[in-house]
């Protein structure tokens, strides 16, 4: 379960072996610790108490608290979860080597194959319904996989010998695969393509804030895999850029953001903003609970099924292995 804070005025408190939410003007909310897996606080204006942090620590469970923009600033966690080393030396080591170029290249594919498996789902349901659109799905397809090709005649030593090719690719990718979502978007959004941090149309203003979710939890399951969130391979290092975190989710943006988001602003929800031009606390809980419910449902690994939550946890255990040298890193890709 994942409980999401967005009211102002509330109180988180410890009663037991639960957690209480007193909530200025409704009635008061208790949750088993045993069944909750993270706690998002997109307010400023909330109240945690020492015992609730502790407690949620113990149980393993992490805090998040995101921006008015979706971008985390702050986390609360057990340090006792993340007390490995062999695995951040590996992780070190394979920055100057061969397997670095690897995980860049792993991160690529995975956004290929997740966006190329998104646009089949979305296709299915209009190909009677809307001609149009589907048939720009059906031509960004191919693209998408051509672009594998390129990726895989790109061979180098070292990562830094090779990052400014592999980010031509992923752009080209993002030109087809963004330019086929503007097909599927009703044209009163006006998309103007994808645009990052500062966006102010209501697509890209809902994306982001929904990536920020997903940035924080997988820096939450990096760290527990052992693994240094700040020191990725295809994204280049910077202070406060959590470069493997944003390696690691392009395999999951699509299957965890994309899909619910689009979903939503397909069936006609739109984000409101305040008078600042911010998402508001109502929108802001609306989009964390799409993602949050999205993590929630169940896909197909290895001929069994698990939470999507849960596979991202098995792929950075996967990618942990992998720069010990202890295992494959096999790309997942969410079923259409």
């Amino acid at each position: 379960m994942n409980l999401i804070i967005s009211e102002r005025g509330t109180f988180l408190a410890l009663r037991s072996e639960r957690l209480q939410l007193r909530h200025p003007q409704q009635e008061t909310q208790e949750v088993a610790l045993r069944d909750l897996e993270t706690v998002t606080v997109t307010t400023t204006a909330c109240t945690l108490s020492a015992e609730a942090i502790r407690a949620c620590a113990r149980f393993g469970v992490q805090i998040d608290l995101v921006d008015g923009l979706g971008s985390p600033y702050a986390k609360f966690s057990s340090p006792y979860l993340v007390g490995t080393v062999s695995t951040r030396r590996a992780q070190m080591q394979a920055y100057l080597t061969p397997v670095g170029v690897e995980v860049a290249r792993h991160a690529i594919r995975a956004r290929l194959r997740n966006q190329a498996s998104l646009l089949k789902y979305f296709g299915k349901y209009r190909k009677e319904a809307d001609p149009a659109a589907y048939e720009a799905l059906q031509r960004a397809l191919p693209g998408l996989t051509a672009l594998e090709a390129d990726l895989d005649a790109q061979q180098g030593e070292c990562i830094d010998d090779l990052r400014d090719v592999l980010l031509g690719i992923e752009g080209r990718g993002g030109v087809v695969y963004w330019g086929a979502v503007a097909a599927l978007l009703p044209s009163d959004l006006a998309f103007p393509g994808r645009l990052g941090r500062g966006a102010t149309d209501p697509t890209n203003m809902t994306l982001n804030y929904g990536y920020g979710i997903l940035y924080a939890r997988a820096a939450g399951v990096l760290a527990t895999a052992g693994l240094e969130p700040f020191a990725g391979f295809l994204h280049t290092d910077r202070p406060g850029k959590p470069s493997l975190v944003l390696d690691f989710v392009e395999g999951f943006r699509a299957a965890c953001v994309d899909r619910p988001v689009l979903a939503l602003l397909g069936r006609g929800w739109r984000p409101e903003t305040d008078e600042h031009g911010k998402l508001t606390p109502e929108t802001r809980k609306r989009i964390a609970t799409a993602v949050h419910d999205r993590l929630d449902t169940r896909d197909a690994v290895g001929g069994k099924r698990f939470r999507l939550q849960n596979i991202m946890v098995m792929q950075a255990r996967r990618l942990a292995t992998f720069l010990r040298g202890e295992g494959d890193y096999p790309v997942y890709v969410a079923s259409w």
